[in-house]
């Protein structure tokens, strides 16, 4: 296959670009973003999608990195559905107040697809397909925020 770049400016377009790198996903989703509502995970499809992923194989992750994780917990109720019910496949944290000035956002798939948003205020965003140099710093990028950052939306089991 070969390597797909396509610049996109509309939000229209940055869902459609989120939506087809998470279909491409086979092993590893890594997303670095706001608070996820932009990205609009918590749509019924885009739940199922991830759920089924998580589902078909307990080798499969999902890590995201958040900005604001409070609106992930009052907003978007079906990742947190995922949380507790994949907690060994899917891990949040919250970035530092040290890297609270980053402005881009970013969803990563498997070492070779992403979709870059430029400024999280801004709709424009580019798809990478089938690139894994393009995606490469990136993707180490996402490993130092990983690194930098500490969990956060963790679930908690009571009544036990």
């Amino acid at each position: 296959m070969e390597p797909i770049y396509r610049l996109m400016t509309n939000e229209a377009d940055y869902r459609a670009g989120c939506a087809e790198v998470l279909r491409l996903a086979e092993r590893e989703i890594r997303i670095f973003d706001r608070g996820l509502v932009a990205v609009r995970l918590d749509e019924p499809q885009h739940a199922d999608w991830l759920a089924d992923f998580l589902a078909a194989d307990r080798s499969r992750q999902i890590r995201i990195v958040l900005h604001e994780p409070e609106t992930v917990r009052k907003h978007v109720p079906r990742v947190m559905q995922l949380l507790a019910s994949f907690s060994h496949q899917m891990e949040t944290r919250e970035i530092p107040d040290n890297l609270r000035h980053l402005a881009d956002t970013h969803i990563l798939v498997d070492h070779r697809h992403g979709v870059r948003r430029f400024q999280f205020d801004q709709p424009r965003s580019a798809l990478i397909v089938e690139d894994p140099p393009a995606i490469s710093p990136w993707w180490d990028r996402f490993s130092e925020l990983w690194e930098q950052s500490h969990a956060c939306l963790g679930v908690n089991a009571t009544g036990l």
